[in-house]
């Protein structure tokens, strides 16, 4: 959401879902690792992926930012601020502004995808489960967090693609892991006697 000059709030044409966009141009605004990373992601779906920060450069991780630079189909904008969403029915124009000349332009995405910060809801787990520098659920292949029998799925794990398909995925299969890893428990065993995957080394199926 961004509001313009008037004071309103604009909506329409921000999205969270890139498949809308297949073969289309689109904006990302932000410039940290889910900026970054969903720019990567919608790739899959959309012609051209532009990126744009308000700061001087990209402030994801360092594996990201040369991902985002390997990829001839992203652009990214820095020192840009967002003024401005135009349109009537659906998103028509962007508004940006340069924060070193003043000056402004207009950009046309079919769609908008705003990732300006994004704080993980992990505080009710964060001193008993390891968690990475921005505060998301560390997991191993199964889904399993660094205390066993605790698992984490959606968007609050680290790695995750923040899309509610992918969550509602890994919500599965974390659990069919709680299943694995409760069946050696009721069968009277003290622990689990996990692989090295994180799955029971035996278990019925």
């Amino acid at each position: 959401m961004v509001a313009d000059e008037a004071g309103e709030i604009q909506v329409f044409g921000t999205q969270w879902c890139g498949d809308f966009y297949r073969g289309e141009d689109v904006l990302v605004v932000g410039g940290g690792n889910s900026a970054g990373e969903e720019g990567l992601f919608l790739t899959r779906f959309a012609r051209h992926v532009t990126i744009a920060t308000r700061d001087p450069e990209l402030t994801a991780s360092k594996v990201v930012i040369e991902k985002v630079a390997e990829r001839p189909d992203i652009d990214v904008l820095t020192n840009i601020n967002t003024v401005e969403l135009k349109g009537e029915s659906h998103l028509e124009t962007v508004v940006v502004e340069d924060s070193l000349t003043g000056e402004r332009s207009e950009l046309r995405p079919a769609g908008m995808f705003v990732f300006i910060g994004l704080t993980p809801n992990t505080e009710i787990v964060g001193e008993l489960v390891e968690l990475d520098g921005q505060g998301f659920l560390t997991t191993d292949a199964w889904l399993q967090t660094s205390l066993p029998g605790v698992f984490a799925a959606g968007d609050a794990r680290s790695g995750s693609t923040k899309q509610a398909a992918s969550a509602a995925g890994e919500g599965a299969a974390a659990a069919i892991a709680i299943r694995c890893y409760l069946g050696p428990l009721a069968g009277g065993m003290a622990e689990p006697q996990l692989d090295r995957g994180g799955m029971p080394a035996v278990m019925e199926v």
